[in-house]
C-alpha cells in the first residue's frame, strides 16, 4: 500500500493508505465514494473521487478493477486558484466542463466523445466526422494550416489565361458570386474549408492585380495619344 493523499482541515492531517499510487501535489483533498452505475454528467460532486490541483499537474489511476470509475480533474474547487477546466470520467463516457471566472460557477457538462472505429474526436458532438470535432467556438492565439493545394502562383505564368472582366460580369450577374467561389447556400451547407478559400481569395487578389497592371498600361498609352493630338 502507498500514501496517496492527505486530507487537510485547518491543522488535522489524515493520512489515506490505498493499494495504489497517485502522484500529484493535492491542493485541497481527496474524496474517495462509491462510482458505480452512473451512466451521465454528475449533476453534483457527491458520488466521485476528487482531484483539486493547481494548473500544470496530472494525476494518473492505474486501474479501477470491476468499478465504474468517476474522476474530476480541476484548479483549486474555491476558485482561489482561477477555476478552467474540468474532465469527469464515468460510464456514460468523458465529460468536460469550463469554469465562469466571473460568476464563480461552472458551465454545463459537454460529452466528449472518442470514436474507437474512426479515432474522431468529439467535443459537444456525440458524433464526430473529423479528426477533431468542435460543437463551440474555439479560441487560438495561433493557427497553421498545411495543405496540399497549390498556391496559384501560376497565375502570373504567361500562359495563364486570364479571364476578362466582361466574362466575370456575365457570370456575376447570372450567377451572384465569383467564378470557383462556392455560394452562399454552399457554405452554409458544407462549411467554409479555410485552407483552400484562403488560397482561392489569393488567387482572386492576383487576378485583380493582373487587371489593374493592365488598365494602369491602357491609361499611359491613352495619355500618350492624348498628349500627341494636344501637340500644335
Amino acid at each position: 500500500m502507498s500514501t496517496i493523499a492527505k486530507y487537510i482541515n485547518g491543522l488535522a492531517a489524515i493520512i489515506l493508505l490505498f493499494p495504489f499510487v497517485c502522484v500529484g501535489q493535492v491542493a485541497s483533498k481527496i474524496a474517495v465514494s462509491d462510482t458505480r452505475h452512473i451512466d451521465d454528467a454528475p449533476v453534483s460532486f457527491n458520488r466521485e473521487v476528487k482531484f483539486d490541483f493547481k494548473l500544470r499537474n496530472a494525476v494518473g489511476v492505474p486501474g479501477l478493477g470491476n468499478y465504474s470509475g468517476q474522476m474530476t480533474i480541476a484548479p483549486w474547487a474555491d476558485n482561489s486558484g482561477n477555476r478552467h477546466h474540468q474532465l469527469n470520467f464515468n460510464d456514460g463516457g468523458i465529460f468536460y466542463r469550463t469554469g465562469r471566472p466571473d460568476d464563480s460557477t461552472w458551465g454545463i457538462w459537454q460529452r466528449m466523445v472518442i470514436e474507437n472505429g474512426s479515432g474522431n474526436v468529439g467535443i459537444g458532438t456525440d458524433n464526430p466526422q473529423a479528426k477533431l470535432a468542435v460543437n463551440g467556438n474555439i479560441l487560438a492565439k495561433e493557427v497553421k494550416v498545411k495543405t496540399d493545394i497549390s498556391v496559384p502562383d501560376y497565375v502570373f505564368e504567361p500562359d495563364y489565361e486570364l479571364p476578362s472582366l466582361a466574362e466575370i460580369e456575365a457570370y456575376v450577374k447570372q450567377h451572384k458570386h465569383l467564378p470557383e467561389v462556392p455560394s452562399a447556400a454552399d457554405i452554409q451547407r458544407d462549411g467554409l474549408d479555410l485552407a483552400a478559400m484562403n488560397l482561392l481569395l489569393l488567387k482572386k487578389v492576383e487576378e485583380l492585380t493582373l487587371h489593374a497592371i493592365r488598365q494602369q498600361q491602357e491609361i499611359k498609352e491613352l495619355k500618350k495619344d492624348l498628349a500627341s493630338i494636344k501637340k500644335p
